[in-house]
């Protein structure tokens, strides 16, 4: 009785289930869907900051007809565009950025992404700053290196004029920032917008007297990078650096002591860097977050004594540095009695300062009266100049000779080495109130390549001073 109960259930439960299955095959119905892909062939760009990006993707579908989509581009999940293709004014910060382009089916969902690398730079970058004076103010120029020409692009950035007598500008490092010296002001400034970050009230709040910029100051970091230096008026001012400006702290007040200070600072190891005491006419120094200025110990023993040189220094130059630029060798133009010196500070085996060249500058025509001064780091040779002559050094040979003459009436004003290559020599010239800028390019010998210049630039105002862009000079 029971066997057959058994019988007539599996029977049962056998017809639903062929059943079932007749169903199922009626219900499992296969349509195609339209497959969409990007397939461009350039997913990476590099783009100046206030440029815009544009990017046209190209879509590819299985079955065009029929369909419409949905759009979206990110950054950092961030949506910065809902349209097919992207046209984007460029205000992010340098570095490299991730976009990722997703793009939606309105019909069934699906969607299919594309990641784009977007490297992101300054849209002032490498070349050369050119200060002037023009129309009763000071401006600062750019020669970009395409040489496209930017024409006082801190008032075009910040709206506003920038009164007072131009003295200088000095960069914070290998990029960062900068400072822009006058007489009656200090301003730093994003070296890739040039939008201003402070004034002398941020920058020296703790003076106790008036701004020492009678003369043009000189501003440099340490080899370290933690430090940073301001020689104003033969005062020296100290303060913590750092690679954003988050991390800069604003100077001291003037470094207490009895010195008279060369305009000049010259870091070469990383924990010291070094002065020049024209009162006393011997070196000084400081150690890393040291607020310390102390004289240099005597070096008796070598080419000079650096605890008394006993000269005057009118000028300086660096020439050669170690890989990391830990040590730097800086050459000294001094003066005495007897005439004009070249003198230099190198470093031993173990990164030790010492003296290094000390000659007097004979054969070398109207030395004593030159202002401009420019030195090779590959060659040992050293550029001059007096009144519209460029003159070359040799310092093996000890004799120097003419290289160069501009115009009558033209007047050097400053001359500077193109520093990681030392095959360019960049020199500002002054035409009565009119500047000029020339790029010549240096040989194998040290002498102007075709005698002459490669590039000239006009319509600055009167040149007080050319800088490398992006240099720690």
């Amino acid at each position: 009785m029971h066997l057959q109960h058994f019988f007539k259930l599996s029977m049962i439960v056998a017809i639903l289930m062929t059943s079932a299955c007749s169903k199922d095959n009626n219900l499992y119905k296969y349509e195609p869907i339209n497959d969409i892909k990007i397939t461009d062939a350039t997913t990476s760009f590099t783009i100046p900051q206030l440029d815009s990006l544009i990017i046209t993707p190209t879509l590819v579908e299985t079955m065009p007809a029929g369909d419409s989509f949905t759009y979206s581009w990110t950054i950092d999940s961030k949506v910065i565009a809902q349209s097919k293709n992207l046209r984007l004014k460029i205000t992010l910060s340098p570095g490299t950025y991730l976009i990722t382009y997703k793009v939606t089916s309105n019909k069934n969902g699906i969607y299919t992404l594309q990641r784009y690398t977007v490297v992101v730079t300054g849209v002032y970058p490498n070349g050369w700053y050119i200060v002037s004076s023009k129309d009763g103010k000071g401006k600062v120029s750019l020669i970009r290196t395409d040489e496209v020409i930017f024409e006082n692009p801190m008032e075009v950035a910040n709206n506003k004029t920038y009164p007072g007598k131009p003295l200088g500008l000095y960069n914070f490092g290998k990029g960062g920032f900068f400072y822009y010296f006058t007489d009656q002001n200090v301003y730093r400034f994003n070296m890739n917008d040039w939008l201003e970050l402070g004034d002398k009230s941020s920058i020296l709040p703790n003076l106790a007297t008036p701004l020492p910029f009678k003369s043009a100051p000189v501003f440099i970091l340490n080899a370290s990078k933690f430090d940073q230096f301001i020689v104003a008026d033969g005062g020296l001012y100290a303060g913590i650096s750092g690679s954003t400006s988050d991390n800069v702290k604003p100077f001291s007040q003037r470094i207490p002591g009895d010195y008279d200070l060369f305009p000049g600072v010259f870091p070469n190891t990383y924990n010291l860097t070094y002065f020049y005491n024209n009162a006393k006419m011997r070196f000084m120094r400081m150690g890393i977050f040291s607020r310390i200025l102390e004289d240099a110990p005597a070096t008796t023993t070598s080419s000079f004594d650096m605890a008394n040189v006993g000269r005057k220094m009118i000028a300086y130059d660096r020439g050669i540095s170690t890989l990391f630029e830990e040590e730097v060798e800086w050459y000294f133009i001094m003066e005495d009695d007897n005439g004009r010196h070249l003198m230099s500070l190198t470093y031993d085996n173990f990164g030790n300062t010492q003296p290094g060249v000390n000659q007097q500058m004979v054969n070398s025509p109207e030395i004593g009266i030159a202002n401009n001064f420019a030195t090779s780091s590959i060659l040992k040779q050293l550029y001059y100049t007096v009144g519209n002559k460029v003159y070359l050094y040799d310092m093996l040979a000890k004799s120097a000779r003419p290289i160069y003459t501009f115009p009558a009436g033209y007047v050097i004003k400053d001359i500077e080495m193109l520093r990681n290559t030392s095959k360019q020599l960049v020199i500002g010239v002054n035409n009565g109130a009119a500047g000029e800028v020339y790029y010549f390019s240096i040989n194998a010998q040290g002498e102007f390549s075709n005698g002459n210049y490669d590039k000239k630039f006009t319509g600055f105002g009167e040149i007080v001073q050319v800088a490398q862009a992006r240099q720690n000079l």
